[in-house]
């Protein structure tokens, strides 16, 4: 009678469990952004919202949590209860440089990656009227006179491109610091620094020439820029954004935001607010992601560590 009466218990608990996850979401969604409304991540964050909240049929409420390189908001998120209603939308460098750089309380096991919604990779560039105007001249200019690489503060995805470049290529270059974009233009245009790596707006916005992107292939936009494995330099470097689940989140849940992400990166809407935007949408399922993450993760720290910036 007890053995029945606690077998009939356990299928009920199961069935109650079931239940519960196939009605998920019965309730608004907070989507967690580390960073300040309008900028680089907030913004294609608030398009992939937009389209959630139709294909779940719940609000997705995005909060802004801004502090320390975004990881201020990516410790808050990490501790929330992982039942699905605490998401977060981040970028590379809150989740695979950050960590490593300040000793965060999260790591690469803090998350569950449910999808990849966008990538914009980097593109090699150098100054229009530059004398390097190929690989080799950028190799033969670093082991000769030497070359300057201006990028964002150490430990930024600008400095992890120039790390990756030196391991591949073989070189050694000088990494200028700056504050980023105004101020590194700055220093290419004004020849205190030879080069560095943008995005696909570098010719319209500065000006620039590209000498190679850091992709698989070639892009769209720029065909006739060659990828630096065609050059014999296989190296992929890429600012690229994700939707992430606190760990433990249950797999039903995750089944579920996987699906609706695939759906909504697709919709016509998403493309043409991300093509205004000048972004790239780039999706990567959950499985594929995870793998994703974890290389990135364990490159990225192994990078910085010969850099000389985390022991």
């Amino acid at each position: 009678m007890h053995k029945t009466l606690g077998i009939l218990t356990a299928i009920g608990l199961a069935c109650a469990s079931s239940a519960a996850l196939a009605d998920y979401p019965e309730r608004s969604i907070s989507l967690m952004v580390p960073f300040g409304a309008g900028g680089g991540t907030d913004v294609p964050a608030r398009f992939f919202a937009a389209e959630l909240e139709k294909i779940l049929g719940q609000n997705i409420v995005v909060s802004n949590v801004e502090g320390a390189g975004g990881t201020v908001g990516a410790t808050q998120l990490s501790r929330e209860k992982a039942d699905g209603y605490s998401l977060g939308f981040m970028p590379v460098g809150t989740t695979t440089t950050q960590p490593h750089l300040k000793r965060t309380k999260y790591n690469a096991d803090s998350w569950v990656p449910i999808c990849m919604v966008s990538q914009g990779p980097f593109y090699l560039v150098v100054k229009a009227d530059s004398p390097i105007a190929t690989i080799d001249d950028y190799i033969a200019q670093a082991n000769g006179d030497g070359l300057k690489f201006a990028g964002a503060g150490p430990g930024s995805m600008a400095h992890v491109s120039q790390l990756t470049l030196d391991k591949k290529l073989g070189v050694t270059t000088q990494y200028i610091p700056t504050k980023g974009g105004g101020d590194i233009a700055t220093e290419i245009d004004g020849g205190r620094a030879d080069a560095t790596t943008w995005f696909s707006d570098f010719d319209t916005k500065f000006g620039w020439r590209a000498l190679a992107i850091l992709d698989s292939k070639r892009s769209d936009q720029h065909p006739d820029v060659p990828t630096l494995a065609e050059l014999g330099h296989d190296t992929q470097v890429s600012v690229w954004f994700g939707f992430f689940a606190p760990a433990g989140t249950p797999d039903g849940v995750v089944a579920t935001l996987s699906s609706a992400c695939g759906e909504a990166v697709a919709t016509d809407s998403f493309k043409s607010n991300m093509a205004g935007a000048n972004r790239l949408v780039r999706y990567m399922p959950s499985d594929e992601f995870t793998a994703f993450f974890k290389e990135a993760f364990d490159l990225n720290g192994q990078l910085l560590k010969e850099a000389g910036l985390i022991k």
